[in-house]
């Protein structure tokens, strides 16, 4: 890969380069960047400017470790510096939409803050009555995801090598009419 010579390839290659963190120093995050992420959050564009989301922040190592046993896809979370549970408001597509949207975002910014990052989610209803009575949620969230975040363990494997790399293009994208390619 060449090196980027331009702000808007810089940009590109930043976005490309964006990976789930899994495994995480004991390093604290310090809340100033906490913060950060937490307004990046809030500028985050929701369907019909609804912003149907509540964050809580997790710090507490004990309530992190509870929060990995919440869920098949959450297990991580034990080893976090921090995390922030996404709760949301309606249902539909629009507010897994919404979910998404900010959680991508926050991980983007972590990502140029220095910070790792990964996604954990509450499966089941079952998982997110648990997330809600651990953290006192009120009823109408739903808190379908969290955000992972510490300074990632580049010692230790992220991923399962079978799940590394990427498709080529023309194994995923159409021109115009599904299984079309482009003419040379």
């Amino acid at each position: 890969m060449s090196t980027p010579s331009s702000p808007s390839e810089t940009a590109l290659a930043s976005l490309r380069s964006l990976r789930q963190s899994r495994r995480f120093l004991p390093d604290p995050i310090a809340r100033d960047d906490l913060e950060k992420l937490l307004e990046v959050a809030r500028w985050t564009g929701s369907a019909k400017n609804t912003q149907p989301w509540h964050l809580v922040v997790v710090t507490d190592q004990e309530t992190n470790g509870a929060l990995a046993g919440m869920g098949a896809f959450a297990g991580f979370l034990a080893g976090v510096a921090a995390s922030i549970v996404v709760a949301v408001r309606g249902d539909g597509r629009s507010v897994a939409y919404d979910d998404g949207r900010l959680q991508e975002r926050v991980m983007l910014a972590a990502s140029h803050l220095g910070i790792g990052s990964g996604t954990a989610w509450f499966s089941t209803a079952e998982n997110r009555q648990q997330v809600r009575d651990l953290l006192g949620m009120p009823a109408d969230l739903e808190p379908w995801s969290a955000i992972g975040l510490g300074y990632t363990d580049t010692s230790q494997e992220q991923a399962s090598p079978q799940l590394s790399g990427r498709k080529p293009l023309a194994e995923i994208v159409s021109w115009g009419r599904y299984g079309a390619q482009p003419s040379a």
